[in-house]
């Protein structure tokens, strides 16, 4: 296993037995989880660069503190490359956050007022908690769903613009697996003279791809976080129109965050230069060409799918005909060395923590670029669990899994 610093002794022998534990893990588990991947080394490399002492509180070229020239220019190159990889030369970029999740307060913080109101998309059909519970401390949040075929019912943003007057609208979701037309959504906001921030969290890799509807051009505000597709750290990107930069600045500093973390900076422009030389032609391909198996192996074992399949890495079965909740097939599954996450389904009887949805995202198994040989017997053991309604094979994972050493001794 890894092992700490040498010269921290037998101080942290407790902290030490806990990463084993985690990368024994790492090594033996398929991680099925819906937002899982694993980062780029050389972005875990930059994590340890120690560029830690200056706290550069502020904005590129307005900072609080001196000698910050070199914060100034690692954000400089990648805002630039943020800008040729999704082809927005009209947008700018904060990448500051320190998540998602804050990357979208920030936009909150930079547009709205107290009583305001904000359409998002319902958890239960899809959308993320970030764009409800904060919001709803201070402005009035409305929800929108799918229509009867499990598609976004664009007619009832339209019907609730008319009636709420949104102030913001949200496009963007952790659990609705398809592509979303923010074309569509844009001229909404534009007719009922709303803001539209698109959280494109689950879909950056496609939207580069062209595979999926680019945001860019429709939507004000453009958000993400860099752990999933992109293979970063854990961390959030705000991409806005260039006219509301210093909202945007003035929003991150000094109102939702502190310092910017200098050595995340570094490793989410560490990602950005990966992306720019993967060929991610290549790797969508893969991703699609797994998600598309798994699927197709579900609905051939009459296991219902939210919206029928798949656009993207992100697969969400309805387990209600099975009589099962999302959690008692968690639990069967992490016992057969597979993590997947219980997920609301729309007009879900059981409360979040229990689900009547099983959530799979296999953004890991095409980082590993694992063969249909093995990825199909994974698709298979979860398919046959839900069939049956039990444990059924508790050693073949984790001995695909070990073969892959992800972290190796």
């Amino acid at each position: 296993m890894y092992h700490l610093q040498n010269f921290l002794g037998n101080r942290f022998d407790r902290i030490q037995a806990i990463i084993d534990n985690e990368h024994s893990q790492m090594n033996l588990y398929a991680n099925l989880i819906g937002s899982a991947n694993y980062s780029f080394p050389s972005v875990l490399e930059a994590l340890n660069t120690p560029f830690n002492l200056n706290p550069s509180e502020g904005s590129r070229r307005k900072r609080y503190f001196p000698q910050c020239n070199s914060i100034d220019e690692l954000e400089n190159i990648a805002e630039s490359l943020l800008i040729e990889l999704f082809q927005c030369k009209d947008y700018g970029a904060n990448i500051e956050p320190y998540s998602g999740t804050q990357a979208n307060h920030i936009v909150y913080q930079a547009i709205l007022k107290n009583d305001d109101a904000v359409l998002v998309m319902r958890t239960s059909d899809g959308g993320h908690v970030s764009h409800y519970h904060y919001l709803k401390t201070f402005c009035n949040v409305y929800d929108y769903g799918v229509n009867k075929d499990e598609e976004i019912d664009y007619e009832e943003i339209e019907r609730k613009c008319q009636i709420y007057h949104p102030k913001l609208v949200i496009a963007g979701a952790s659990s609705y697996p398809r592509n979303i037309d923010y074309k569509k959504i844009s001229a909404l906001c534009k007719k009922y003279n709303a803001y539209l921030l698109a959280d494109i969290s689950h879909t950056v890799i496609y939207i580069m791809n062209q595979t999926h509807i680019s945001p860019f051009d429709y939507a004000d505000f453009v958000t993400f976080t860099t752990h999933k597709t992109t293979r970063g750290i854990r961390g959030g990107i705000i991409l806005y129109k260039k006219e509301f930069e210093s909202l945007i600045n003035r929003a991150t500093f000094p109102i939702v965050q502190g310092a910017p973390k200098f050595n995340e900076l570094l490793a989410k422009t560490i990602m950005l230069c990966e992306l720019k030389e993967l060929d991610i032609q290549k790797y969508v391909k893969k991703i699609l060409e797994i998600s598309q198996f798994f699927s197709d192996t579900f609905t051939r074992n009459s296991i219902e799918l939210y919206t029928k399949g798949t656009d993207s890495h992100l697969l969400l079965l309805n387990l209600r005909k099975h009589n099962l909740t999302g959690k008692y097939c968690e639990d069967m599954l992490l016992n057969q060395h597979i993590l997947t996450n219980r997920n609301q389904v729309p007009n879900d009887n059981f409360i979040a923590s229990v689900a009547s949805g099983l959530r799979i995202g296999i953004l890991t198994l095409a980082t590993l670029d694992m063969p249909q040989s093995e990825y199909s017997i994974i698709a298979s053991i979860i398919a046959e669990t839900i069939l049956k309604g039990k444990i059924i094979d508790t050693t073949t994972v984790s001995q695909i899994m070990k073969y892959y050493k992800i972290i190796d001794n």
